[in-house]
């Protein structure tokens, strides 16, 4: 048999680690996203924004050296323009290098730069002395120092910049390797990990299923069983009634011989009066087994039987054996109609909720019982709420099952009313249940199909319902 706790366990945990899985893959995916934002915040902030503002510069050096060189034609008017020129060309070279510094370097970055300032310097005095020199006539002197100074000079801060720049560049190609390489390993491992949850998920499933293949196999084997066992207990309690009613008949009728002889005799009298009580519920015992004998049978489809009259007599009857109980029975408006089954069936079962709700309120401070009946469209609804003790949780799912008695009753009695209740109700193609709160009393409830009136034929449907049940 399977355990709730195995059962319970075994799902919790499957289900627990396909949320690990799933979890694990979303916790992979959220730091490898991270590590995939910050190299490309890293080429974002550092290594394109150098290379832009290298490359800006080495163009103004560019821009300057042509400048100088042309300088010896320009004509004397047009000179102090050329220089502003000049001047404006190395306010670029300055700016773009101080946007340049202002972001994180690397050591060797700083190595390659650290020769950039003095070449600058170099370059910027060979421009100023070819100024000097055209500006004092000495124009051939200026060509020549424009392509043996300058032009070296100028060249050499834009390799040194060109370095840098390569270096940014193999920065950022090796950042955007990493970036692939990390986008490839997140998604695979993602897959890796969501094929294990799906896996898991699938396992699962299977699991669970044979679970409750194997809990409706145990289920459907339990049924068969009890079937078997009611099977075999109706044909044993039709026996055992059968058998046992003849014999207590004959000792009713010796006891009842000795009644006149015994007046005389106290002691004799009130023995025979303590036989007669065990007579009298020995004869209760049998009668309730040959009832729950009966009440496997099939009903008679035309049977009808009236509400009001059969409880007039059923809450007769129970008053007169609760006026001992000391016991209120209280019966609320009735409906004047009728329901499909025999008198007998509706009395039995009324009886039997009614002499139950009485029997066990014996030790309460209230002792009220209240029949309520209402007609539920093609049904009648018949409740019996008491203000007993109430039905313990542990009994309360077996309670309409033949034998079963709370634990430390000591009522009297087999265990076969409630039984009896719940096959005569089903027989006929109605329901029973019972609402109870331990302590406070219980309400028993019942339906049975409502008769059609007398004059009218019942549907085809309710009465091949009825006799097949």
């Amino acid at each position: 048999m399977l355990t709730d706790t195995r059962f319970s366990r075994g799902l919790f945990a499957a289900f627990g680690a396909v949320a690990i899985a799933f979890v694990a893959a979303t916790i992979l995916a959220d730091w490898r996203t991270l590590s995939i934002d910050q190299e490309t915040q890293t080429l974002l902030t550092d290594a394109m924004p150098s290379i832009e503002y290298l490359v800006a510069a080495s163009d103004a050096v560019r821009d300057i050296e042509a400048a100088a060189d042309d300088y010896p034609e320009v004509p004397v008017a047009q000179r102090p323009a050329a220089r502003l020129k000049v001047d404006a060309l190395w306010k670029a070279v300055d700016t773009e290098l101080d946007l340049y510094r202002k972001l994180p370097d690397f050591d060797e970055e700083r190595d390659l730069y650290d020769g950039v300032p003095s070449a600058l310097r170099d370059l910027d005095s060979s421009v100023r002395a070819l100024f000097a020199e055209v500006e004092a006539g000495a124009v051939d002197k200026a060509r020549v120092d424009a392509d043996d100074e300058v032009r070296p000079r100028s060249t050499k801060v834009t390799g040194l910049l060109r370095q840098i720049v390569q270096r940014n560049a193999a920065d950022a190609v090796e950042s955007a390797h990493r970036i692939n390489q990390t986008r490839h390993a997140t998604t695979v491992v993602s897959a890796g990990l969501d094929a294990v949850a799906v896996l898991l998920t699938i396992g699962s499933a299977i699991w669970v299923l044979r679970l409750f293949q194997a809990h409706n196999r145990l289920a459907h084997a339990h049924a068969e069983l009890v079937q078997h066992r009611a099977d075999e207990l109706e044909v044993f309690s039709r026996r055992v009634a059968h058998d046992l009613l003849s014999p207590l008949s004959s000792l009713t009728f010796s006891l009842s011989a000795f009644k006149k002889a015994a007046e005389k005799d106290p002691k004799l009298e009130h023995a025979l009066a303590r036989a007669r009580q065990c007579v009298l519920r020995a004869q209760q015992l049998v009668d309730n087994v040959f009832e729950f004998a009966r009440s496997g049978g099939s009903p008679d489809p035309t049977a009808r039987t009236s509400i009001v009259d059969t409880i007039d007599a059923v809450v007769e009857e129970a008053r007169a054996v609760s006026s001992e109980e000391r016991a209120d029975i209280d019966v609320g408006p009735l409906p004047a109609c009728s329901v499909r089954c025999s008198r007998g069936v509706l009395s039995s079962i009324l009886g039997n909720l009614v002499r139950n709700a009485v029997k066990y309120m014996r030790d309460s401070v209230v002792r009220s019982v209240s029949i309520r009946v209402t007609e539920v469209g093609e049904l009648v609804r018949f409740e019996v709420e008491d203000t007993g003790p109430g039905i313990p949780p542990a009994i309360e799912a077996t309670l309409f099952q033949p034998y079963v008695r709370g634990e430390g009753v000591t009522q009297p009695g087999l265990g076969l009313g409630l039984a009896t209740v719940k096959r005569f109700c089903e027989a006929h193609g109605g329901t029973v249940g019972v609402r109870s709160t331990e302590g406070r009393g219980s309400v028993f409830f019942f339906t049975l199909p409502k008769a059609a009136p007398v004059g009218s034929a019942a549907p085809a449907s309710e009465v091949a319902g009825g006799a097949s049940s």
